[in-house]
């Protein structure tokens, strides 16, 4: 018999207590394996349920802006109309006038209420905008909270 085939056979006749450790680092190797493997589609799960609630919030947002625009430009637009009535008024109360005495109360009352008018106007659309930018805001900053605590779990 040749000094390889004596070798061989020598291989093939271990006794099992040779095989045991390899089989054990084989099976905990697998195991590993598997067990890395399951925590990847955990967190694969768990990051698409993430940017799915960051998708909704990031629509959520955009609802709420868009409501918020609508409401300010009607906001707008009423202003407009009513400051657009008040000058039409005064002007043909201007036209009608009787005397240069008339047409400067006229103007003057009409300079007084077009500013009333406007301050409280830009006072109603500056608290609109401040409550739109904060509810717009929202479900953003929740999701922001979110994204740190999920970076938090990680670490």
């Amino acid at each position: 018999m040749t000094t390889q085939a004596k070798t061989n056979k020598a291989k093939a006749e271990k006794p099992e207590a040779e095989k045991e450790p390899f089989e054990n680092a084989a099976k905990a190797s697998s195991d590993a394996m598997q067990d890395g493997f399951e925590q990847v589609m955990r967190t694969a799960g768990e990051f698409g349920d993430h940017v799915k609630a960051n998708t909704e919030a990031l629509v959520d947002s955009l609802t709420i802006a868009g409501k918020g625009i609508e409401a300010i430009n009607t906001e707008m637009s009423e202003l407009a109309k009513t400051s657009l009535e008040k000058g039409v008024a005064t002007a043909q109360a201007l036209a009608s006038a009787k005397s240069l005495q008339d047409v400067v109360e006229l103007q003057s009352d009409y300079a007084k209420t077009a500013m009333e008018t406007y301050l409280a106007g830009l006072t109603t659309l500056t608290s609109m905008s401040t409550s739109l930018l904060q509810n717009a805001a929202k479900p953003i900053n929740d999701r922001a909270q979110a994204s740190a605590q999920l970076v938090q779990g990680f670490r």
